[in-house]
């Protein structure tokens, strides 16, 4: 008797035949749940994804089969981007602190801010 092959995986009851719309709704839940994002419309040839330098999802993807190939860099405004640290004047206000102030943040604030994103299209393998 062969023992049981545990590497490989077998999905069961697994519909074969879903849609271009399905496949794409799949694959950007996938993408979006790992911090990434899908920019192509739904359908559309290739699909592109953008993610953050230094992103986990570039290996993912790879993991899951599908070829990666560098469609350039982009920007997008991320939330949280940009941390602000205030510090208590003498005069009761918030002011920032300069990045070498000993003075410890009273306050700190996160804003939306610019961020750099590397995009990449999407094939089969």
């Amino acid at each position: 008797m062969k023992p049981k092959d545990e590497t490989r995986y077998r999905p069961i009851g697994v519909v074969k035949n879903r849609t271009r719309l399905e496949r794409f709704a799949a694959l950007n839940g996938w993408v979006t749940a790992r911090g990434g994002w899908i920019v192509s419309f739904p359908g559309a040839e290739p699909v592109i994804v953008e993610c953050l330098p230094g992103s986990p999802l570039i290996d993912e993807l790879t993991e899951a089969g599908y070829e990666l190939e560098p469609a350039g860099e982009g920007e997008r405004i991320i939330p949280g981007q940009i941390v602000q640290r205030l510090g208590l004047a003498s005069n009761g206000a918030f002011e920032p602190l300069v990045g070498d102030a000993t003075q410890p943040a009273a306050l700190t604030v996160t804003h939306a801010g610019i961020a750099r994103v590397l995009r990449f299209s999407l094939g089969t393998a």
